[in-house]
């Protein structure tokens, strides 16, 4: 009787265990996969990143300006006149 309790027991502990064993592999392989995911993902936003830094330096640059402004018919300033208020901006 304390015997096939005893073996009950212990086949009950190996089939809790085993089940506890295939319960945290199936996380660990689900949250594996989330990370590689999140891997490729921080891969691709960092090369848009690289795209995008390199194109603001193309179109921000100093030459590519004056091109556009030559093209829309911009000249410099001969003349630069300065206005100063009569009045000041900011009282006491």
């Amino acid at each position: 009787m304390i015997r096939s309790k005893l073996l009950f027991l212990i086949v009950g502990l190996v089939v809790i265990l085993s089940l506890t064993q295939l319960v945290i592999s199936h996380n660990l392989a689900t949250t594996g996969e989330k990370v590689r995911q999140l891997e490729l993902q921080a891969d691709q936003l960092e090369e848009e990143n690289a795209t995008l830094t390199a194109e603001i330096n193309k179109i921000g640059s100093l030459a590519r300006i004056t091109e556009e402004a030559q093209k829309l018919g911009l000249v410099k300033a001969t003349q630069v006149l300065h206005l100063t208020p009569e009045i000041p901006v900011a009282l006491k």
